[in-house]
């Protein structure tokens, strides 16, 4: 008794690969420390930080500094005239 072979399959036509668009080319953004991005948010005050507390405060990364904006956001800003009451949150 004679077996009979199954037919070999073919295999499926690939579609070419669609083109990808070039990416489009933005100006960079000058980056801008954190401790200016929280002075700008009025999280802290520049008169108030030492230049020892700037170095550590710009070896933050962008996560903590996000959260400390949130943060700011959140609880809102202190009363005029009372700087000592900045940060009104633990740093």
């Amino acid at each position: 008794m004679a077996m009979k072979k199954a037919p070999a399959k073919k295999a499926a036509a690939k579609k070419p690969a669609a083109k990808k668009a070039p990416a489009k080319k933005t100006a960079a953004k000058p980056k801008v420390s954190n401790i200016d991005r929280l002075v700008a948010a009025g999280v802290i005050h520049q008169d108030h930080v030492s230049d020892h507390n700037v170095q550590v405060i710009n070896k933050f990364s962008a996560l903590e500094v996000s959260a400390l904006l949130n943060l700011r956001k959140k609880m809102g800003t202190a009363p005029e005239g009372k700087d000592h009451l900045r940060p009104n949150f633990p740093v």
